[in-house]
C-alpha cells in the first residue's frame, strides 16, 4: 500500500518502508528497496503505477539486507544511481562483510548466508556525507544516525523524515527483544537527533508514519538502558563476554535456538561491554588467555 505524505513525498508500507520521491521531469528516487527482488519489483510497481515516473535513484539508509536486498534488482530493471553512507557502502559492494562481521570476522557459517543476512551485491555510484544533498532536483538534508550500522542515515525532505532503524516500533522489540546494534555508545546520540529532528512526520524502517518519535525514542532508550544495568549487574564478580551474551538471550528470551539469531545478537552484547567501559562502568582486562569483564 502506497500512502502519500506531500506532494513530493510518498511510502509504499510493507515489512520494510520505502520512500517515493518525486524529482524532476517524472523521474523518481527510492528511500531503500526492501530484502530482496520480490520486495523491489512490488515497490517498483506501486511507484510507476500509483506516483507515475521511472525510478533513477536510490537512496540507501543503510547496510542491512532488508533495506538494500533490492537494489540489485531496481538497478537492473532502470539503471538507477545508487546512493549510501560511507563504511555502510562497502558492505553494499562486498555483502558477505555483513555476516562475516557477526561471525568474529572469520568465513561465517553456511547458515548466517541466507537472504536476511546475506544480500546481493549493490552498486554505490555515491557516497553520501552528513548535509544538504541534492538528487534528481530534490533538496534534502542527510541525518547521521549511526549505532544500529556504523553509518547509518536518515534522509529528510519536504518535512519528512525517513529515520531508517534509529526506532524499532514496540511490536518489533515484542518479538525479537533485543536489537542489533553496533555501538552502543553512538546509537544513544542517534536516538537524540532524531528526537530533535524538526518534522512534520517520520517514517521508521519499519512500522506505521509517526507524527511524533518522542515514545518510540523513549521505548528505544529506556529498553538500552535496563540493559545496561542488567549487563553491569552480571559483571559483580569477574564475568566473560561469552556469559554476558548468555545472560542476555536467557533473560530476554531473544535469539532463538538458531545460530543466525545467536550470531546477530553477539555484537549487541559486546557492544554493550565497549559502551560501559567507555563510561567508566566496567573494566576490562586479558587473563590467563581469556578476556573478563567486571564492574567498576
Amino acid at each position: 500500500m502506497i500512502v502519500e505524505l506531500g506532494p513530493r513525498v510518498a511510502v509504499v508500507q510493507g515489512g520494510v518502508n520505502i520512500g517515493v520521491l518525486r524529482g524532476e521531469g517524472g523521474r523518481l528516487v527510492l528511500v531503500d528497496t526492501g530484502l530482496n527482488e520480490t520486495a523491489a519489483k512490488k515497490a517498483l510497481k506501486a511507484a510507476r503505477e500509483e506516483v507515475g515516473g521511472e525510478v533513477a535513484a536510490i537512496l540507501t539508509t543503510h547496510a542491512h539486507a532488508d533495506h538494500f536486498g533490492g537494489n540489485a534488482a531496481v538497478v537492473r530493471r532502470t539503471g538507477a544511481r545508487v546512493y549510501a553512507p560511507a563504511f555502510d557502502e562497502a558492505i553494499l559492494r562486498y555483502p558477505l562483510l555483513q555476516p562475516a562481521s557477526l561471525y568474529g570476522g572469520a568465513d561465517p557459517l553456511d547458515s548466517l548466508r541466507g537472504r536476511f543476512l546475506l544480500a546481493e551485491a549493490s552498486p554505490v555510484d555515491v557516497v553520501v556525507d552528513a548535509g544538504p544533498l541534492t538528487v534528481e532536483g530534490i533538496d534534502l538534508e542527510v541525518i547521521p544516525l549511526g549505532g544500529h550500522s556504523p553509518g547509518q542515515v536518515g534522509y529528510l525532505i519536504d518535512g519528512v523524515f525517513f529515520c531508517a532503524d534509529v526506532v524499532l516500533p514496540a511490536a518489533v522489540l515484542e518479538k525479537y527483544k533485543l536489537p542489533y546494534l553496533f555501538s552502543v555508545t553512538d546509537h544513544l546520540r542517534a536516538l537524540e537527533r532524531a528526537r530533535t529532528t524538526p518534522c512534520r512526520v517520520a517514517a521508521p524502517g519499519h512500522g506505521p508514519v509517526l507524527e511524533s518519535l518522542d515514545e518510540l525514542v523513549a521505548l528505544n532508550r529506556g529498553l538500552l538502558e535496563e540493559v545496561g544495568e542488567r549487563v553491569v549487574a552480571m559483571a559483580r564478580q569477574p564475568t566473560t563476554a561469552e556469559a554476558v551474551l548468555a545472560g542476555l538471550l536467557t533473560g530476554y528470551g531473544a535469539g532463538g535456538a538458531e545460530a543466525s539469531g545467536f550470531y546477530l545478537l553477539q555484537p549487541t552484547a559486546f557492544a554493550f561491554l565497549s559502551h560501559l567501559q567507555r563510561e567508566g562502568r566496567l573494566r576490562h582486562e586479558i587473563r590467563d588467555g581469556r578476556a573478563w569483564w567486571e564492574a567498576a
